[in-house]
């Protein structure tokens, strides 16, 4: 597993902490990596879409171990596994698998867990934990608060779909670390050659590559599902993956335009290093990253009341997406939704929604 000294620190980061502190530099007025029909879609895919690979700075995966199955444990209509999943040279991730029983597989889905500076848990803020673990109590407070009570995880087992969800660096059995050690971690990393964000993105490909290995996952059906920071993390793992075929993402969407305003947490430092890539915003806004998804399907939803994604952003982004979509010639593998009452949540009427959408996307229709 990864390990981090506490002995590095990036002052100058450090110092876009400071709340008093206002941006330099305004967001580019341009990207240079913006779709542009003076060429082709796929051209356009696939330059931009190695840049933002590059941007990731990511780490060797070579002759890595096998999966172990460390647990299981039934639940009825499906099993739980925990698996522990070597992702690269420097890191890898226990993991558990819900797999349905008596019953075909209908696809694969990966969760991507959220943010929420809370790093006690990953993985169980979305699956629940085994019968014997300590972290029930805080997963059911987790899940109260952000998910209407429900983990999605076992809902969607329960419908016959095979889950997996890991903890990203820092959460769970990773961690759990500091609100103020995401900077430290950030900055050791980049000393090492690496980034938080690029890592995060490698092993989220890595565990999609993991489902796409096994053989009762039915071939080109697997998708991703997160909210908050997990639905950053859905959409990016389905532009840079070919093992990702659809995505749902739920609280994560914007413009830098709107993201980089004074006081906005991206420009805080801390968790913001979980989503930023050194250099990739010289060329592609949030929507262009975005874009790296078409022509395959992607659900976005958004809550008009969320106080994290201004809406504007979120329109004028939703615009943007819907130009390339188009340009692809796949508008209706495209939908974008603001929920104009709802906050910064994933609640039990968009899950619905999400489950219906999935059901579509995997039968083909």
């Amino acid at each position: 597993m990864f390990r981090f000294s506490a002995v590095l620190w990036l002052c100058s980061i450090s110092w876009f902490a400071r709340a008093d502190v206002t941006l330099p530099l305004a967001p580019a007025p341009f990207y240079s990596g913006s779709w542009q029909e003076k060429s082709t879609p796929a051209q356009w895919h696939q330059q931009q879409q190695q840049s933002y690979l590059d941007a990731l700075l990511a780490p060797d995966a070579t002759d890595l171990a096998a999966p172990f199955l460390l647990q299981q444990e039934d639940r009825g209509n499906y099993k739980a596994e925990l698996w522990q999943v070597p992702l690269s040279s420097i890191s890898q991730s226990n993991a558990i698998m819900l797999v349905p029983k008596n019953q075909p597989i209908k696809a694969a889905v990966l969760l991507l867990h959220d943010h929420g500076a809370y790093f006690v848990i990953g993985k169980e803020k979305m699956i629940r934990p085994f019968a014997g673990s300590t972290l029930k109590k805080a997963a059911k407070n987790w899940v109260d608060k952000h998910y209407s009570g429900r983990f999605i995880g076992d809902e969607l087992a329960a419908l016959g779909y095979l889950v997996l969800a890991a903890d990203t660096l820092g959460f769970g059995e990773r961690g759990p670390i500091q609100y103020e050690q995401q900077q430290q971690l950030a900055a050791n990393l980049i000393a090492t050659g690496h980034s938080l964000s690029g890592l995060s993105a490698y092993e989220d490909m890595q565990l999609a590559k993991f489902l796409a290995e096994r053989p009762d996952v039915p071939k080109g059906k697997i998708a991703a599902i997160g909210f908050s920071m997990g639905a950053y993390r859905a959409w990016q793992v389905a532009a840079l993956s070919e093992h990702i075929q659809a995505a749902a993402a739920i609280c994560w969407f914007n413009t830098y335009q709107q993201l980089l305003q004074p006081g906005a947490n991206l420009t805080k430092g801390q968790s913001s290093f979980y989503m930023l890539h050194p250099g990739l915003a010289r060329q592609l806004d949030i929507p262009d990253q975005v874009s790296l998804m078409a022509p395959k399907a992607l659900y976005l939803i958004n809550g008009g009341q969320d106080p994290l994604m201004p809406v504007q952003g979120v329109i004028q982004g939703q615009q943007q997406l819907k130009k390339v979509w188009q340009a692809f010639g796949a508008g209706s593998a495209l939908r974008t939704e603001l929920w104009s009452e709802a906050r910064h949540e994933f609640n039990q009427q968009q899950q619905q929604q999400v489950w219906n959408w999935l059901e579509q996307w995997r039968s083909g229709r």
